[in-house]
């Protein structure tokens, strides 16, 4: 029986790089997706990883890719979609270009790689996507809006396809991270001439996500939704926020929670706030 074979888009770091990893000491075959040609070696020593370009901004790429994914190694039997960035700033301040390039990566592109894969799921009977959300998906936070929208339209259209594709045996799932330290924050799409208004509230917004948590963590729920054989879960969490967020709305109401959410934005965390939401695990030294 051959090995199984996972798609992983957006590998050259953070939680896809891992995930190629996680996958690979498990004994699967990986096409691990790259954007730029530079990254194409950084799977190299890993001999049941094929590493491909795919620009996810490109449509026709993406729903031809199915066809080049399944030539590597024979199979498909799960596509993880990872690639994405963050647009971040006012949205007062932010181009509508940013805008419209937010949601080409983080949704259309995604969308594309959806239909891409679905047909060969279909046929099969069998197969897992995983969409990759956030977790400010679930919640609202300033400075984030264009990508929160971008991620809760994913959100949504995974609850969508779980419904439509369930009858053919394929289990669609979204992932909802909480602030890791990955690259993301590194090369962030800012919005520019931000009117000075924004400026405190911005900096201080900024000063209280310093600590990030270890990014490894959510490699581990990646491999876990694609193996745990759960075809009803459809939200899954990971990191000490994004675990915790969703059962803080459940216990508060979602009135009091986004109460309690816009004050500790705010930088004024009340008691409550600090005994239900635990704290970020930062990654270990190098």
């Amino acid at each position: 029986m051959p090995a199984k074979t996972v798609v992983i888009t957006g590998t050259s770091s953070g939680f896809g790089h891992l995930a190629v990893r996680r996958f690979a000491d498990a004994g699967w075959n990986i096409v691990a997706t790259v954007r730029k040609k530079a990254d194409l070696d950084v799977h190299s020593g890993l001999d049941n990883v094929k590493t491909l370009l795919l620009d996810v901004d490109d449509e026709q790429a993406d729903l031809a890719f199915a066809d080049l994914a399944l030539s590597q190694f024979g199979n498909v039997d799960a596509l993880i979609n990872n690639a994405g960035y963050f647009q971040g700033g006012p949205l007062e301040a932010s181009t509508m270009d940013q805008v419209h390039r937010q949601f080409q990566t983080n949704v259309f592109g995604l969308i594309a790689l959806n239909k891409a894969f679905i047909p060969l799921f279909r046929k099969q009977r069998s197969g897992v996507i995983v969409n990759v959300s956030s977790i400010s998906a679930d919640g609202g936070y300033p400075y984030t809006s264009v990508y929160q929208a971008s991620k809760a339209a994913v959100a949504s259209l995974t609850e969508g396809l779980h419904a439509e594709l369930a009858e053919f045996g394929v289990i669609v799932k979204a992932l909802h991270p909480g602030s890791h330290e990955t690259k993301i924050f590194s090369k962030v799409d800012r919005a520019e001439d931000v009117p000075a208004d924004y400026d405190a509230g911005w900096a201080a917004f900024a000063s209280l996500n310093l600590v990030r948590s270890d990014p490894a963590g959510t490699a581990e729920v990646m491999f876990r939704m694609v193996t745990d054989g759960d075809r009803k879960k459809v939200h899954y969490y990971s990191g000490p926020d994004g675990e915790a967020i969703p059962r803080v709305k459940q216990l508060l109401g979602q009135d009091w929670y986004f109460e309690e959410l816009s004050a500790r934005n705010r930088g004024q965390a009340s008691p409550l706030w600090t005994a239900v939401m635990p704290t970020p695990v930062a990654a270990p030294a190098e």
